[in-house]
Parts: C-alpha cells; sequence; structure tokens
C-alpha cells in the first residue's frame, strides 16, 4: 500500500513513522483530506487535533530541513507582516515575522509550497528564509496583521507621499516618483486581493475617495488628500497609454497588471468633472475562468433544456440582462461546452475578457473601423460552425446575426434588456419582423447576479410566519413555492414551517457583509409552439411573459426564491436585484 505513494510522501511516511508520530490511519486520512480539499499535507498533518502535535512538528522539521518557529512568542513589527497582503498570508497559511537587511523570515505550515515562497521572493525583492509553524500559530499571528488598506495607504502617505508633494514637481513629474507608483499598484493590488471588479477614483472638493465594486456593490475604501489626484491620475495614463496632458476631455485605454502569477486586464475610463478627473478601472481577469452551467446557478430543468439546444446544429440563443448581470460569463461557459475539435468556433468582442484555448476571438475596434456588424461579416467568410457575438446593438448587427442563423449558424450573443421576455420585443422594435425572430430563435436566458450567503459564518433558521409576512406580497413566496413543487424542484410534501433558510453573521472573510460571492438567478425562456404563436401575434414583453409563465417558465424573482429556500441566497438580495 505504501509503494503506491510518491517518492516524497513515502519519504514523509517514513519519517513520521520513524518518530512515532502518528498511525497509519492517521496519515491516510490526513492524505485524503488533503487530496479532497486541495491543500497541502503538512497543513493537514499540523491542524489534527489528534496526532502528537509535538513529534509531528519535529519529524516535519527534520524532512524538510527547516527550523521550528513559536510565533506566539515574537514581536512581529507592522511593517513587516505587511510585506506580504493579509489576503495572501490567510490564503497560503504563511507569514512574514522578522526582516534583517535583505532576508526576510517567513513562517509557514506547508515548506513544500514552493510557489507561494517563490511569490513572497519577487513580491518583496527580498530573499525568504524559511520556518515551520502550527496552524494556531498563524492564525494567532494573523491577529496583529495591520493589511487595512486605510493603515497601508497611510504608511505610504505619511512616509513617502509627503515628501513627494513638497517638491512641488508636475503632476508628470510626480507620476514616476516611488510613492505614486506604489500607491497606484496598491489600489489595483487589493482591490485584486478583494476580487473587486472595479476601481472608482471620485474626487470631492477636499479629498479623493477610493471605492471598490465587490459583489456588484460598490463599498467606501479609503480618502485620500485631493493633492493626490494629479500625480496619481498621471501615473494611471501613463499605465494605459493616454494623453496626460488632456483634461478637458474623456479618454479610454487599458493596461496589464501581474498579479499572484496571473495576468490582469485593466481597463481605464478617465473623465472630467467639476472636482477634477474622475477615474474607474474595470478589472479583467485575462486567464480562462472553468465555469459549468451547474456552478452558474443553473437549476437542474434549465440545465436540460440548455444542454439539448446547444447541440441544435444552427439558430440562435440570447443572454439577457443588465450590464454586470454576468451574460458574457454564461456566454464563455456555453462556448466551452461547444469547443470540440471538430467545429470552428470565433467570436467578436468588446471587449475579449479572457481567452479561450483553440476559439477564434475578435476584438472590436471602432477607430479602425471593426465594429459588430463589419467584424460579423468578416467572420462569415471564415467558415465559422459557431459564432459568438458580444452584444446586439443596432438594426445592422441583428440583421447579421439573424441571417447567419438562418443559414446554417449556431449564432450566441447578449441583448441589454431587463429580462428575457423583452428580447424578442427588443428585436422588433430594431426592425426585425416577429416571425422572422421567432423561427430563429431556439432560447432565451434572462439572469440577474445576486450576492451568495458566505459559508464561512453562515448561520441557519427557521422560515417563521414573522418572516413569511415580511416577503409574501413583494415576492409571492407561497405561489413561487407551488409551481417550484410542480416544476419538481422542491419536494411537494415540504412544509414551509420547516423551512430552514441561511444567512452571513458578517466575518473577517466577507467584510462584515455575510455574503461572498456571486451567483445567477435566471429564465430560461425555451421556443416553443405556443410562444411562436404568442410571438406572431403580439411580441410585447406582457403577452409573452404571460404564455411562457403558465407553460411552466420560471422567472427571475421564482429561480432566487429556490436559491434562497436551499440556503444559497437571502430574500432581501432577491428583492434588491429584482424590484
Amino acid at each position: 500500500m505504501i509503494r503506491l505513494l510518491s517518492s516524497d510522501t513515502n519519504q514523509l511516511w517514513k519519517v513520521l513513522k520513524k518518530e512515532n508520530s502518528l498511525s497509519w490511519e492517521q496519515f491516510s486520512e490526513a492524505l485524503r483530506r488533503a487530496k479532497h480539499e486541495d491543500r497541502h499535507i503538512t497543513h493537514i498533518l499540523l491542524e489534527t487535533p489528534d496526532l502528537q502535535r509535538d513529534k509531528v512538528l519535529q519529524a516535519l522539521s527534520a524532512h524538510y530541513s527547516v527550523p521550528v518557529v513559536t510565533l506566539r512568542k515574537r514581536v512581529i513589527s507592522p511593517y513587516v507582516i505587511n510585506l506580504i497582503p493579509k489576503e495572501v498570508a490567510e490564503a497560503h497559511s504563511v507569514v512574514i515575522f522578522k526582516k534583517l537587511k535583505n532576508v526576510i523570515s517567513v513562517a509557514t505550515t506547508a515548506p513544500e509550497n514552493v510557489q507561494t515562497i517563490e511569490f513572497i521572493r519577487r513580491k518583496t525583492g527580498l530573499e525568504p528564509e524559511v520556518y515551520l509553524t502550527t496552524p494556531d500559530e498563524i492564525e494567532h499571528a494573523l491577529k496583529k496583521y495591520q493589511s487595512d488598506i486605510i493603515t497601508e495607504f497611510a504608511r505610504i502617505i505619511k512616509e513617502s507621499t509627503q515628501h513627494a508633494l513638497a517638491t512641488h514637481d508636475s503632476a508628470e513629474k510626480m507620476a514616476q516618483f516611488v510613492p505614486i507608483i506604489t500607491m497606484a499598484d496598491t489600489l489595483v493590488e487589493r482591490a485584486l486581493t478583494q476580487q473587486a471588479s472595479d476601481i472608482h477614483l471620485e474626487p470631492t472638493r477636499q479629498k479623493v475617495i477610493v471605492r471598490y465594486r465587490v459583489d456588484g456593490l460598490l463599498m467606501r475604501i479609503v480618502e485620500l488628500p485631493i493633492e493626490l489626484l494629479p500625480p496619481l491620475v498621471a501615473r494611471i495614463k501613463l499605465l494605459a497609454n493616454l494623453k496626460i496632458d488632456e483634461h478637458r476631455l474623456p479618454q479610454d485605454g487599458r493596461f496589464s497588471f501581474s498579479f499572484n502569477d496571473r495576468e490582469v486586464a485593466v481597463r481605464v475610463s478617465v473623465i472630467p468633472t467639476l472636482n477634477g478627473t474622475k477615474v474607474v478601472l474595470r478589472l479583467l481577469d485575462t486567464t480562462e475562468k472553468r465555469f459549468s452551467l451547474k456552478s452558474l446557478g443553473f437549476n437542474r430543468n434549465d440545465l436540460q433544456i440548455l444542454r439539448g439546444e446547444i447541440t441544435q446544429p444552427h439558430g440562435m440563443i440570447l443572454v439577457t440582462g443588465p450590464t454586470g448581470s454576468g451574460k458574457t460569463t454564461t456566454l464563455y461557459t456555453l462556448l466551452r461546452l461547444l469547443n470540440k475539435e471538430t467545429v470552428n468556433i470565433c467570436t467578436i468582442e468588446d471587449p475579449i475578457e479572457y481567452g479561450i484555448e483553440s476559439i477564434n476571438q475578435t476584438q472590436v475596434n471602432p477607430n479602425a473601423g471593426l465594429t459588430f456588424a463589419n467584424g460579423l461579416r468578416s467572420l462569415l467568410r471564415q467558415d465559422p460552425n459557431i459564432i459568438m457575438v458580444g452584444e446586439i446593438r443596432d438594426r445592422e448587427t441583428a440583421d447579421m446575426a439573424i441571417n447567419a442563423a438562418m443559414t446554417g449558424h449556431l449564432v450566441l450573443s447578449t441583448l441589454h434588456t431587463n429580462n428575457a421576455f423583452l428580447a424578442l420585443q427588443r428585436l422588433v422594435e430594431m426592425g426585425i419582423e416577429p416571425f422572422m425572430a421567432a423561427s430563429i430563435i431556439n432560447v432565451v436566458i434572462g439572469q440577474r447576479l445576486v450576492r451568495k450567503v458566505c459559508a464561512s459564518c453562515s448561520v441557519s433558521f427557521r422560515l417563521s410566519e414573522k418572516i413569511m409576512e415580511q416577503y409574501r406580497t413583494a415576492l409571492s413566496v407561497e405561489r413561487a413555492v407551488r409551481k417550484l413543487q410542480k416544476n419538481g424542484l422542491l419536494p411537494e410534501t415540504l412544509p414551509l414551517g420547516g423551512v430552514r433558510l441561511s444567512r452571513g453573521r458578517g466575518c473577517s472573510k466577507c467584510n462584515g457583509t455575510g455574503y461572498l460571492g456571486r451567483i445567477g438567478i435566471y429564465e430560461v425562456l425555451k421556443m416553443t409552439e405556443a410562444l411562436h404563436g404568442a410571438i406572431v401575434a403580439d411580441p410585447s414583453a406582457v403577452s409573452l411573459q404571460q404564455t411562457a409563465v403558465n407553460s411552466g417558465t420560471l422567472t427571475t424573482v421564482e429561480d432566487g426564491i429556490l436559491k434562497v429556500l436551499t440556503g444559497l441566497t437571502t430574500f432581501d438580495e432577491v428583492l434588491r436585484v429584482t424590484k
């Protein structure tokens, strides 16, 4: 049995066995957990309560040839511990506890994690000296962490920026100063560690307010002196190759930012306001995201519909919803399912949010005359089987997409409408004949994103009559539950009084909000004979919704209630995004 282990793991077991640290059963269980939880074996060994901790620690120290350190007895400087972000320290169970010249002492529960040590070397520019410690010691040290962005900015401003401002140099020259460069980098780094999608720099008369958009909501992060705005804006313009001396007109650009071994594309929008230049940075991870339809939040009935529709050789799949509702992510997930060696997939996008292997992706470039419409016209000469159009914005693009779907291509695209039922009405308003739209569209997906209850601080509670009364009118909960039961998505014997809901108490991982991450709520409108007839007779959203809902199609509200009753989100979230 032991011979089946890798050589390093086998050697580790021999050391632990020699020290009589634990039994083979305990070691096997630790291996199983490490594989299942995608964690390092040493971290598992050191946190399992029934092990002889000291013996294991000494055995691991001997095996990896690293000394043991007790962090509780150490006085750790705030400057030293902040050499890496708290989020990185928590995620990888690692703490910097000492700095001597160009050498830093790094405590970790996983000395075999060479990637993290190498990241720390590159991040700090210093040479790491590795020590072994326990998860309890790391947790204790993390309490000393002062990684709050306000503290970090305060330190940067105090130590360096005031000196830079005192030079009275121009904003263009100050943009090259180390303090300004550090501040701009820190803005982006902290946003990425908090999984923010956007950074807002908003000038007022006396200060600059920095806000991050996390899980769809803006949150205030820090306030900076107004004097820092010109050099910060100049630094961002330099990175994005914008005109530094242009202060009257809006400008758009982009640049790349390396973070944690991944490349992030940063889209920059600069616009003049009453109190100075306002900047918004959109953060786009260029690495391919491996989502599945299930992980996006589609229920099993909708999954069955979509898996059937993407096998169709031609027609159109439309994804609708407001800006920021996850439409592009849904399209990319569908493209990944369709991406096979036997088909040619071409896209025209604005922007290309991340690359997908073996798919031909083209970026819209209006300045060069490359629009969605003429880009799509060119793609049709590339012998495609499947085409993805980032967005149908006008009559010309709509005509081209419809014609492509009619001539043997499967076309995927998005529309900016508030729900799936408005999609047909919108196409008709663009000039597409109702019978044409009804004949060519296979399925329309309407979606919103709701925040998920934070798994780290989630608590369950009973759905009481008082809670029901609060949401009964706004969400029609009982009617939605009956429909969900009829569709087979909830047990028919489910008593509402016995349902347990979830909410987050608020913790450090979710910044005290009780929510962490987002999931979609959907309405999947499959084209049926009844719906086809309704469109030809009356393509209005009201008519289509009545026909679809009567035939069992769920609205986003009803799908949201399903996710509330299964503990994924809350009634308040469903109300926030749908009402």
